[in-house]
């Protein structure tokens, strides 16, 4: 039976998030996300921010996080208090074995926790073959479409009541 933990990041964590990040998305993102990361490792968050990581035999095979979303996906939520999934990123080496599921239902516990009647997830276009399908057999509906998001990208927004 594999050993799998659902833990807050520590600054051990960073080199293979790092590495994780970098397979999925540009520098600036990867740069972006690392520093956020540290922030809250540090104790210093904004955005009510909170980063996790998944590993498997003690080996970080994915890292996601929630907060508050961001203004401009308001507008596609239904509930009252909805939080907003920032990163979900698997390890390449580890897709197609269940764990993005994994992590993604971690996820959604946590934001159960922090309150959150709904998720709110936007993903650039450029991951249609990789996430949409995933968030769809996950129970998340597309919900519309963001022009002009984080650095200028087309983004679909997927959502899903808690």
């Amino acid at each position: 039976m594999e050993n799998l933990s659902f833990l807050k990041p520590y600054k051990s964590d960073l080199k293979a998030i790092r590495l994780i990040l970098k397979q999925w998305t540009d520098p600036e993102e990867v740069e972006k996300y690392i520093e956020r990361i540290e922030n809250e490792i540090n104790g210093k968050t904004e955005y009510n921010m909170h980063f996790f990581v998944l590993k498997k035999d003690n080996i970080v095979v994915g890292v996601g996080g929630i907060a508050d979303p961001p203004p401009k996906s308001h507008k596609f939520s239904r509930f009252k208090n909805p939080g907003d999934i920032k990163i979900l990123y698997m390890d390449n080496r580890f897709r197609g074995q269940g764990l993005g599921r994994i992590l993604l239902e971690h996820l959604e516990e946590k934001a159960k926790k922090f309150g959150y009647d709904e998720l709110l997830i936007r993903s650039a276009e450029r991951y249609r073959d990789t996430a949409y399908g995933f968030y769809e057999r996950m129970g998340y509906e597309s919900a519309g479409r963001i022009e002009g998001g984080e650095l200028g990208k087309k983004m679909v927004v997927f959502r899903k009541a808690m």
